[in-house]
Protein backbone atom coordinates (compact mmCIF):
# COMPACT_ATOMS: atom_id res chain seq x y z
CA UNK A 1 0.00 0.00 0.00
CA UNK A 2 1.30 3.08 -1.03
CA UNK A 3 1.56 6.78 0.36
CA UNK A 4 -1.82 7.65 -1.64
CA UNK A 5 -3.83 4.90 -1.68
CA UNK A 6 -3.09 5.27 2.22
CA UNK A 7 -4.16 9.19 2.22
CA UNK A 8 -7.51 8.04 0.07
CA UNK A 9 -8.64 5.38 2.43
CA UNK A 10 -8.45 7.72 5.53
CA UNK A 11 -10.42 10.41 3.86
CA UNK A 12 -13.13 7.79 2.78
CA UNK A 13 -12.75 6.94 6.53
CA UNK A 14 -13.29 10.27 7.71
CA UNK A 15 -16.24 11.04 5.25
CA UNK A 16 -18.43 7.95 6.32
CA UNK A 17 -18.50 8.59 10.33
CA UNK A 18 -21.06 10.90 11.83
CA UNK A 19 -20.42 14.16 13.76
CA UNK A 20 -19.95 14.35 17.35
CA UNK A 21 -23.85 15.91 17.57
CA UNK A 22 -25.27 13.07 15.58
CA UNK A 23 -23.39 10.47 17.64
CA UNK A 24 -25.11 11.75 20.94
CA UNK A 25 -28.63 12.12 19.13
CA UNK A 26 -28.12 8.96 18.23
CA UNK A 27 -26.90 7.63 22.32
CA UNK A 28 -30.08 10.17 22.86
CA UNK A 29 -32.39 8.22 20.75
CA UNK A 30 -31.46 4.70 22.15
CA UNK A 31 -31.65 5.38 25.92
CA UNK A 32 -34.96 6.79 25.39
CA UNK A 33 -36.03 3.85 23.85
CA UNK A 34 -34.01 1.77 26.21
CA UNK A 35 -36.50 3.65 29.04
CA UNK A 36 -39.79 3.13 27.42
CA UNK A 37 -38.95 -0.67 27.24
CA UNK A 38 -38.33 -0.49 31.34
CA UNK A 39 -41.24 1.70 31.37
CA UNK A 40 -43.65 -0.58 29.60
CA UNK A 41 -42.81 -3.86 32.04
CA UNK A 42 -42.75 -1.80 35.08
CA UNK A 43 -46.22 -0.74 33.89
CA UNK A 44 -47.09 -4.27 33.42
CA UNK A 45 -45.92 -5.34 36.70
CA UNK A 46 -48.43 -2.69 38.79
CA UNK A 47 -50.81 -3.07 37.10
CA UNK A 48 -50.75 -6.89 37.36
CA UNK A 49 -51.76 -7.36 40.91
CA UNK A 50 -55.07 -5.30 40.15
CA UNK A 51 -55.59 -7.60 37.00
CA UNK A 52 -55.39 -10.31 39.05
CA UNK A 53 -57.87 -9.50 41.98
CA UNK A 54 -60.25 -8.43 38.83
CA UNK A 55 -59.91 -12.04 36.89
CA UNK A 56 -59.42 -14.51 40.27
CA UNK A 57 -56.25 -15.87 39.47
CA UNK A 58 -53.53 -17.39 41.90
CA UNK A 59 -49.72 -16.08 42.28
CA UNK A 60 -48.33 -18.42 40.33
CA UNK A 61 -50.48 -17.55 37.55
CA UNK A 62 -49.36 -14.32 37.75
CA UNK A 63 -46.05 -15.34 36.79
CA UNK A 64 -47.10 -17.21 33.57
CA UNK A 65 -48.43 -13.94 32.71
CA UNK A 66 -45.45 -12.02 33.42
CA UNK A 67 -43.20 -14.76 31.45
CA UNK A 68 -46.03 -14.96 28.76
CA UNK A 69 -45.98 -11.09 28.03
CA UNK A 70 -42.00 -10.91 27.72
CA UNK A 71 -42.00 -13.63 25.48
CA UNK A 72 -44.05 -12.39 23.02
CA UNK A 73 -42.89 -9.27 23.44
CA UNK A 74 -38.97 -10.75 22.35
CA UNK A 75 -40.15 -12.38 19.87
CA UNK A 76 -42.09 -9.84 18.12
CA UNK A 77 -38.99 -7.58 18.76
CA UNK A 78 -37.26 -10.16 16.65
CA UNK A 79 -39.93 -10.60 14.01
CA UNK A 80 -39.96 -6.75 13.34
CA UNK A 81 -36.01 -6.64 13.19
CA UNK A 82 -35.58 -9.59 11.06
CA UNK A 83 -38.66 -7.89 8.52
CA UNK A 84 -36.74 -4.35 8.75
CA UNK A 85 -33.74 -6.47 7.80
CA UNK A 86 -35.68 -8.30 4.57
CA UNK A 87 -37.67 -5.22 3.33
CA UNK A 88 -36.49 -1.81 5.19
CA UNK A 89 -36.84 0.12 8.39
CA UNK A 90 -38.67 2.78 6.88
CA UNK A 91 -41.28 0.39 4.95
CA UNK A 92 -41.92 -1.99 7.99
CA UNK A 93 -42.26 0.96 10.36
CA UNK A 94 -44.42 2.68 8.18
CA UNK A 95 -47.07 0.16 7.60
CA UNK A 96 -48.58 0.57 10.51
CA UNK A 97 -49.29 3.88 10.81
CA UNK A 98 -50.28 3.36 7.05
CA UNK A 99 -52.67 0.60 8.26
CA UNK A 100 -54.32 3.25 11.52
CA UNK A 101 -54.63 6.24 9.24
CA UNK A 102 -57.06 4.22 5.97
Amino acid sequence: MDLMSSARTSTATLERTAPAERRWLVLVVAAVAQLMLVLDATIVNIALPSAQEALGFSNSDRQWVVTAYALSFGSLLLVGGRLGDMFSRKWVLSRPAAARSG
